[in-house]
C-alpha cells in the first residue's frame, strides 16, 4: 500500500470540435495503416479495476450525494467508466486473536463492495497486506516479518473463513483472494506488510490453503499469488512448477512500481511460466506516489502503460491503485475531500475509461498494428459472443496523427469515436464511415480515442443537407398547379429573384422526397400576414402528420414585407420520406417561400 496512497445530438460546438479532430481532410501527412485482424486472437480480458483496500473510507465517509456519485463514476457502465474489478483487503482486525473472528470490523469496505456489486461488478477480490500480528515472526503487522510456520494453518483458515463469512453474512461472493501484497519490498515500511519467499508460497498453497478452502466451502474462489512490488513472477515459479501447489493457484499477479534504490521499472514482458501453466496474469496495482498531475500528461502516461500491459505483457486484467483517495496526489483516479464531501476528477480517470468503459470482461484482444507511427499506439478487442469490437488509439505526440483502421476478417459500416484530451472527456464524436475498406481517422495530439463498432453492421447513415433556392422546381418532388415562381420586386426581398407564391387565394403546396428527413427550415417573406403556413411529413405520401412549428421574429425588408425563418418544434417521425410545405389564406401574394433547407440521412 502507498501512504498518499462523464441519444441526442451533441451541441453544435462539440460536434464542430470533434469534426475538426476526426474528419479533417487527410492531406497534411501520410496516413499510417493499422491492420485489425479479427481471427488473430490473443488473451481473454477479465476486466479493469481499482483498489479501495485501506481507502474504502475515502468514499464511505463522504456525505450523500457525493459518495454515491463517486461510486457511479467508478463502477456504473453508462454514466461512469464501468470498472469491473474491485480490490479490497483481508484486514488483520478480522482475526485479532486465536479463535476470535469479526468480519464486521470494516463497515466501510462492506459498503463499498456491496455498492460496487449493485452497480454490476462481479469480480470482488481481496489482498492481504499482513496476517494478524500474533501469527508473525516479528509479532507486528508492520515492517515485514514472516508468517510463522506453526501458523500456516491459522492463516489458511482465516482466508477461507473470510470467503465463507463474506458470502453468508453479507451476500458478497468473492471472486478471488490474494495471499500477500508486495511480499518482496516491505521490510522497511511502516504500513501492514509481510515477507514471503518462493518456498513459503509453494508450501502454503499445497499443504495448507487448498484443504482449508475445501473444508470451509470456499474452494470455488480463485487464488491469486505474487503481487510483487515490481513486475516479476520469480516468487511464484516454484509454485507453478509443483503440480500440487499449482493446482490451488489460479492467477499470478504483479505490480508495476520501480525497484527500490535503483528506481528502475522492469520490462513489461509476459509471465512466461505462468502462461505456460495455463494461469491468468493480472497487473493489480500501479500509481504515482510523489506528484500531483490531474492533467493529460498523467492520463497519457497510464494509458500507455495500460496499452503496454495489454500488448506486450498480454495481461488478462489491469488495475490502478485507488479509485478514490483523499488529497491532491496521483494515487487515485478521483481525489476526494472528506471534510467538504467534494471530489475532483483527473484525466487519468477518463483515459482509463477509454479502456474500461468499452472493453468488457469476456472480450479478447485481437491482432492490431501496435505502433503504426511515432508516438501512436493502437490495440483492438472483440466480444466473441456479440461481434462488438473496440479499438483504442493513443497519440502521445504533439501533432495530429492520420490513421487508417483496416478491418481484416470482418466488416463494419461505421465506427463511433470517444475522445479524451485537454478539452474533451470521453466525448462521443460523429460516426466514421468506411471508405474503400478503410476507416480514415485523425487522432488529435495528446489524446486517447476509443472506436467502437459491430462486426457485419451496415454503414451509419450520414446526415446531408438539401439547399433549395427555389429558382426552379428541379429539387422538389411535386407541386400543385396554383404555385408559380415570382421574380418581381426583388428589392423588397434582399435581392432574391425567385420565390414561390400562389396564383389565387387557394390552398397550395409543394413536396420534397428525401430519405429519413430529420429537420428543416423555411425562409419566407410575408406582407403583414403571419398565418397560413403549415408543414406536413409522411413516410408513404398517403398518411400525413402536421408538425408544430415556430419562427424567428420578422425582419423588415421594405414596404410592408418582413423576412421570417420557420422551424419545426418537433422531430419528424422516424422513416419520414416526404415533406410538404402548405400555403393558405385569401390573398395570393402575401406570403412567398424564398428558400428551403432540409437535413436528411442518406
Amino acid at each position: 500500500m502507498r501512504t498518499k496512497m462523464i441519444k441526442k445530438r451533441m451541441s453544435t460546438v462539440l460536434s464542430a470540435l470533434l469534426l475538426t479532430f476526426l474528419s479533417v481532410p487527410l492531406t497534411a501527412f501520410a496516413a499510417a495503416d493499422v491492420s485489425i485482424n479479427w481471427n488473430d486472437v490473443k488473451q481473454e480480458i477479465d476486466g479493469f479495476g481499482v483498489s479501495q483496500a485501506g481507502w474504502s473510507g475515502a468514499i464511505y465517509d463522504l456525505q450523500e450525494p457525493a459518495r454515491s456519485q463517486v461510486m457511479d463514476l467508478l463502477f456504473t457502465p453508462d454514466t461512469g467508466i464501468g470498472l469491473s474489478i474491485l480490490r479490497g483487503a483481508l484486514f488483520t482486525e478480522y482475526n485479532p486473536a486465536p479463535g476470535q473472528f469479526d468480519f464486521t470490523a470494516r463497515p466501510d469496505q462492506l459498503w463499498v463492495m456491496q455498492q460496487a456489486k449493485a452497480r454490476g461488478v462481479d469480480k470482488l477480490m481481496a489482498s492481504t497486506w499482513s496476517p494478524p500480528a500474533w501469527m508473525k515472526t516479528n509479532n507486528s503487522t508492520t515492517h515485514g516479518g514472516y508468517l510463522k510456520r506453526e501458523n500456516y494453518g491459522d492463516y489458511a483458515l482465516l482466508m477461507s473463513k473470510f470467503i465463507k463469512e463474506y458470502k453468508q453474512q453479507f451476500g458478497l461472493d468473492l471472486y478471488a483472494v490474494s495471499i500477500a501484497n508486495e511480499p518482496n519490498s516491505m521490510t522497511f515500511l511502516s504500513w501492514d506488510s509481510c515477507e514471503w519467499n518462493s518456498t513459503n508460497f509453494q508450501v502454503f498453497l499445497k499443504d495448507y490453503l487448498k484443504q482449508a478452502m475445501i473444508n470451509e466451502g470456499a474452494a470455488s474462489t480463485k487464488v491469486i499469488a505474487g503481487e510483487s512490488s515490481w513486475w516479476s513472477e520469480d516468487l511464484i515459479k516454484d509454485s507453478l512448477n509443483d503440480p500440487a501447489s499449482a493446482e490451488r493457484l489460479d492467477i499470478v499477479a504483479g505490480h508495476n512500481y520501480p525497484i527500490p534504490i535503483i528506481n528502475t521499472e522492469l520490462p513489461t514482458t509476459p509471465f512466461a511460466t505462468s502462461v505456460s501453466k495455463g494461469k491468468k496474469v493480472w497487473m493489480t496495482e500501479v500509481s504515482k506516489v510523489d506528484s500531483y498531475d490531474p492533467g493529460m500528461d498523467s492520463g497519457l502516461k497510464f494509458a500507455k502503460q495500460t496499452h503496454d500491459f495489454m500488448t506486450k505483457a498480454g495481461v488478462n486484467a489491469w488495475m490502478y491503485w485507488t479509485g478514490a483517495i483523499p488529497g491532491d496526489n496521483d494515487e487515485g483516479l478521483i481525489n476526494v475531500d472528506k471534510n467538504t464531501s467534494t471530489y475532483k476528477m483527473t484525466k487519468r480517470y477518463y483515459t482509463f475509461g477509454n479502456f474500461s468503459k468499452f472493453i468488457k470482461p469476456g472480450y479478447v484482444r485481437i491482432g492490431a498494428t501496435e505502433n503504426p507511427k511515432a508516438s501512436v499506439y493502437t490495440s483492438a478487442y472483440k466480444d466473441p459472443a456479440t461481434g462488438k469490437f473496440t479499438i483504442v488509439a493513443i497519440n502521445n505526440g504533439d501533432s495530429t496523427a492520420e490513421v487508417n483502421l483496416v478491418p481484416n476478417g470482418f466488416t463494419a459500416g461505421s465506427l463511433t469515436p470517444y475522445t479524451t484530451n485537454d478539452q474533451l472527456n470521453l466525448a462521443q464524436g460523429p460516426a466514421v464511415s468506411s471508405t474503400n475498406g478503410k476507416f480514415q481517422t485523425v487522432i488529435p495530439p495528446k489524446s486517447v480515442v476509443t472506436f467502437v463498432g459491430q462486426n457485419g453492421s451496415a454503414p451509419t447513415p450520414q446526415e446531408q443537407t438539401l439547399n433549395d433556392d427555389l429558382n426552379d422546381w428541379s429539387k422538389t418532388f411535386s407541386h400543385t398547379n396554383g404555385l408559380v415562381m415570382d421574380s418581381t420586386n426583388s428589392g423588397y426581398f434582399n435581392g432574391d429573384t425567385s420565390r414561390v407564391k400562389r396564383l389565387d387565394g387557394t390552398t397550395e403546396s409543394f413536396i420534397y422526397n428525401l430519405p429519413n428527413i430529420t429537420s428543416f427550415k423555411a425562409d419566407l417573406y410575408q406582407f403583414n400576414v403571419w398565418d397560413g403556413v403549415a408543414f406536413y411529413v409522411s413516410s408513404d405520401q398517403e398518411h400525413w402528420t402536421q408538425l408544430a412549428h415556430t419562427s424567428t421574429p420578422g425582419i423588415y425588408t421594405g414596404s410592408q414585407w418582413y423576412k421570417k425563418t420557420y422551424f419545426s418544434t418537433e422531430l419528424p417521425p422516424a422513416g419520414t420520406q416526404y415533406l410538404k410545405v402548405e400555403l393558405s389564406g385569401s390573398d395570393s401574394w402575401e406570403k412567398q417561400v424564398a428558400q428551403m433547407t432540409i437535413n436528411y440521412l442518406s
